[in-house]
């Protein structure tokens, strides 16, 4: 028998997260504050409070009010969002729960807008969408971090977990290294709680830090992955200065001067896909460039109005957040820099973001597997909340608020599971051989360079007409690609430990890439984001069902489930 102390350092909790952004934060204090008695440890690649989305994006939560009819909002989103591929007994319960999760949230953190008698500054996106929305400054996880170490949570920075560690069919651990010196560490813990956030394909540079690591360590621990196929997340972009031009879909138009944006109505609570499939189809018909008309986008000229501070400036009802301010004042000069902004006309082209998020999940946050589960971007599609759409399910503001809500309800669940089990031993053998992948790529002097496979998936995932605007011979060509780059992975090298951690991040795109196709190629219909121009057509018959993937004795395996749609209350059919 192999002791583990031969094979790295060893350290033991009760509860461990992988993961210090929003979720894994929340995760932790909602663990420590219902189960006090529960050790909590969170490791993160980076520094816990500092990584992750949430100081990255708009610091945008959307919310349901008193005023907010849950029952109008489950029906609104199964008509006009996830296209009845919700589980709307897991969503109903999130849309209750909204408020709850982003004022706890705000106790730990205090950087909710509010007004001087402390009531939540809120608004709607549009006035027809049955929710609200609030700000919080991009600082928010700061003081989340430092009550986190206050409540008695561990945290290990700078520490990249690769794969989990298993006895029998229970996840009781996770194995990985130091970034710093190479150390390698091996977790041993009751309960363990993936909180990495999906997958980016490290495209586009704001959402880069998805990898992808913890889905791709979940399948290879036999896991089970759900709704691959609906990905990726794509905004119009200003071809010059490669930002979003927020906005831009409802106001588009051809070379010919043809409006291109017909489709888009006030229900419209995001970007949708549709804008990506109406630029691919001018453009291969070389009707382009696209353009779209800033002067007639009020969604843009609204945020340059708020990002430059002009917008209700001596309004008790504005949200006050100078870090956001700084931030997204500074993203937008460089729009109008480039040609957008207050130009009249910019060019447009679509811009992918991965947002793969597709561990599978229960009402608990638990996964497939015994003794893990998921929480935040790594499983927000996964748990089927959302439907038949990428993270965060078009609705601005739910990615925050999932990951709180998901948070919270996944630390107790993990938290109540851990403080009833005992502490099982890793199998010696298995961590033996997941040190030895892992670490492989350290020990050639000469190989695949990590960068190089990121490159070749890109090739064969961002192309427009690969992943968003599906075919089968399209899709087969780009998952044949895939493949090919997926047989170079035992070549990796890596001089450092930087590069041993990009080598794990590149071998976890490129299975993302590969679950997302083999799925995409299954579903024979176009439902929501999964848009195919060889089966156009939604098919309620066929297809009210989840897909989900898993490995199988080093096999993907595909399966499919029903839908449980005559047990929820809005069902296909009319409005």
């Amino acid at each position: 028998m192999i002791a583990l102390e031969r094979l790295g350092k060893v350290t033991s909790t009760d509860l461990l997260i992988i993961g210090g952004g929003i979720s894994g934060l929340a995760a932790g204090m909602a663990a420590r504050e219902t189960h006090p008695d529960v050790e909590v440890l969170i490791v993160e690649k980076n520094v816990s409070g500092w990584a992750g989305q949430a100081n990255r994006g708009a610091g945008v939560l959307m919310f349901l009010g008193p005023d907010d009819d849950v029952d109008k909002f489950i029906k609104f989103h199964c008509h006009h969002i996830g296209a009845f591929l919700e589980d709307q007994e897991l969503l109903a319960d999130f849309a209750r729960g909204t408020l709850a999760a982003i004022e706890r949230f705000d106790s730990w953190s205090g950087r909710l807008c509010r007004r001087g008698d402390g009531s939540l500054i809120a608004r709607r996106f549009k006035p027809i969408l049955p929710w609200h929305i609030t700000g919080a400054d991009l600082d928010m996880l700061v003081p989340v971090r430092l009550k986190a170490g206050r409540a008695g949570i561990k945290f290990m920075d700078k520490v990249t977990l690769t794969d989990l560690l298993k006895d029998g069919d229970r996840v009781v651990g996770a194995l990985g290294f130091s970034l710093l010196d190479g150390t390698c560490h091996i977790i041993k813990a009751k309960a363990t709680i993936i909180a990495t956030g999906g997958d980016s394909m490290k495209i586009m540079n704001m959402w880069s830090c998805q990898r992808g690591e913890g889905a791709a360590a979940a399948y290879r621990a036999g896991a089970q992955l759900r709704n691959c196929e609906f990905a990726p997340m794509m905004e119009m972009l200003n071809v010059r200065s490669k930002q979003a031009i927020l906005g831009a879909e409802d106001v588009m138009y051809n070379a010919k001067g043809d409006f291109l944006s017909g489709w888009r109505t006030e229900c419209d609570a995001d970007c949708d896909a549709f804008a990506g499939i109406v630029w691919h189809r001018e453009m291969l018909a070389g009707n382009g460039p696209i353009t779209t008309k800033n002067p007639e986008n009020r969604l843009l000229q609204s945020t340059i109005k708020h990002a430059e501070n002009l917008e209700g400036k001596d309004s008790e009802d504005r949200w006050v957040r100078p870090f956001h301010e700084k931030f997204w004042g500074a993203l937008m000069r460089k729009t109008v820099e480039a040609d957008g902004g207050r130009k009249p006309v910019s060019e447009v082209i679509p811009g992918i973001v991965g947002e793969h998020s597709p561990v599978r999940v229960d009402h608990n946050m638990k996964t497939t597997l015994d003794g893990l589960y998921a929480i935040g971007n790594a499983c927000y599609v996964g748990s089927s909340m959302v439907g038949a759409v990428p993270t965060p399910g078009r609705i601005r503001g739910s990615g925050l608020t999932g990951a709180i809500w998901m948070g919270i309800r996944g630390g107790e669940s993990a938290a109540r599971y851990a403080a009833d089990v005992a502490m099982a031993e890793p199998d010696a053998p298995q961590t033996e051989a997941c040190k030895a992948a892992t670490f492989a790529p350290i020990g050639r002097s000469a190989g695949v360079h990590p960068t190089e496979v990121v490159h070749a998936v890109h090739k064969a995932y961002h192309p427009v007409g690969y992943s968003l605007h599906k075919s089968k011979e399209r899709m087969e060509e780009a998952l044949g690609m895939v493949l090919e780059v997926k047989r170079s992975l035992p070549q990796m090298a890596a001089p450092d430990w930087h590069y041993l951690s990009a080598c794990n991040e590149a071998r976890s795109m490129v299975l993302t890439a590969e679950v997302f196709y083999r799925t995409s190629l299954a579903r024979t219909e176009s439902r929501g984001w999964h848009i195919r121009e060889d089966y156009p057509e939604r098919d309620d018959t066929g297809w009210l069902k989840w897909i989900s993937i898993r490995d199988k004795d080093g096999e993907p395996e595909i399966t499919t489930e029903d839908i449980p749609i005559t047990r929820y209350p809005v069902k296909p059919g009319g409005e």
